[in-house]
């Protein structure tokens, strides 16, 4: 009883509990909203990053579930390595089985966990490594805005929405939506401007949450949306965190982050790195897929399971991923070249003579 009563005495002391517990429910619900996509027994292919990966059976699925679930809880408590290590192992296990694991309100709570490990009680450190994922997370998201297609897709919607507003007003905004976002997380940065940055960054949430509920979908980004304002409020909306301890880098962990928030994203623009691990969130980067099928009769070889997804437009018959994708684990198939490729390779070992081909949009 005593070391109970103890237990909840040291909880009330620390303020990063709070955080540990909303990122613990920022994970788990996405994962009760779409469970499918973490068993490897599925009618959607799973895409490996390496061949000869062993596939777990269903009791192992669960069993890894329950573990992940269980050593997230225990880090919640105690936010040790013992803990953080097995719920970072786990993710990796299973993003190196199945890159659509690779979804941002999965991964970056797993930053979060890095982020929130205290090594030796250093909750300033924690925060810092905390504050350099959101700075990253809404400067880059901005800066990969910066395209053709955002423009044409943005300024299009804008003309459905708000047709009374004068046309170069539209575009004036269109034009600035990146550079506003990225600046957004540019606020974060100095304490002058931090409060400036954290409102902006609410009232974007709020248009982005509206927006999906009168749309009907998007609901499974909700918590990470959440969860990232309340830690803007929580812990940096009265903090004089200054400039020097968010730039100050001495331990392996901070330094690490600051390598995956800041520095690492810079390869997207040269190619050489995913979008999504980016933050290129929303911005028409991301080239998405359809698998067009040149024989009808090779359809009649696919499983029933497959067929049903097979759309036809005139004498076109192709398979959206994103939709086959979506009715089937939940999620949108993670954007990258290497992962459609190896779906289409998948569907033409039902073919005789594999006859099809992909079309990026």
């Amino acid at each position: 009883m005593k070391t109970l009563k103890n237990t909840f005495q040291n909880l009330k002391k620390d303020k990063l509990f709070w955080v540990r517990l909303c990122a613990f429910f920022a994970f788990l619900i996405p994962l009760i909203m779409s469970p499918r996509i973490w068993f490897s027994e599925r009618l959607f292919p799973l895409v490996s990053f390496f061949e000869g990966i062993p596939v777990p059976n269903f009791t192992f699925d669960v069993v890894l579930i329950a573990l992940f679930v269980i050593s997230f809880l225990g880090f919640v408590f105690k936010p040790s390595w013992k803990f953080s290590a097995f719920v970072i192992g786990i993710y990796v296990f299973w993003v190196l089985l199945d890159q659509n694991r690779i979804q941002p309100f999965y991964f970056e709570i797993i930053f979060m966990v890095l982020a929130l490990t205290q090594f030796n009680d250093n909750p300033k450190r924690v925060k810092q490594c905390v504050l350099l994922i959101l700075v990253g997370t809404y400067f880059w998201s901005g800066m990969h805005k910066w395209n053709a297609l955002f423009f044409e897709k943005w300024a299009f919607g804008l003309s459905k929405r708000i047709p009374f507003v004068p046309e170069w007003m539209r575009l004036i905004f269109t034009y600035a939506v990146p550079f506003l976002e990225a600046l957004f997380g540019v606020f974060l940065i100095f304490s002058k401007t931090r409060k400036i940055g954290i409102w902006s960054i609410t009232l974007m949430h709020a248009i982005i949450i509206i927006t999906f509920v009168t749309g009907g979908y998007g609901y499974i980004v909700f918590p990470m949306t959440l969860f990232n304002v309340f830690v803007l409020f929580y812990l940096f909306y009265k903090s004089s965190f200054s400039l020097k301890d968010l730039c100050v880098l001495k331990h392996p962990q901070s330094i690490a982050l600051f390598l995956i928030a800041i520095v690492f994203p810079v390869f997207n623009l040269l190619g050489f790195y995913d979008h999504i691990l980016a933050f290129s969130y929303f911005s028409g980067k991301p080239k998405y897929c359809k698998i067009h099928f040149n024989n009808l009769k090779d359809i009649d070889t696919l499983p029933e399971h497959i067929k049903l997804n097979v759309k036809h437009e005139a004498e076109d018959y192709y398979i959206d991923l994103n939709e086959w994708s979506g009715s089937t684990i939940g999620v949108i198939v993670y954007p990258e070249e290497r992962v459609y490729k190896k779906i289409k390779n998948y569907l033409d070992t039902y073919l005789e003579v594999p006859n099809t081909y992909l079309e990026y949009y």
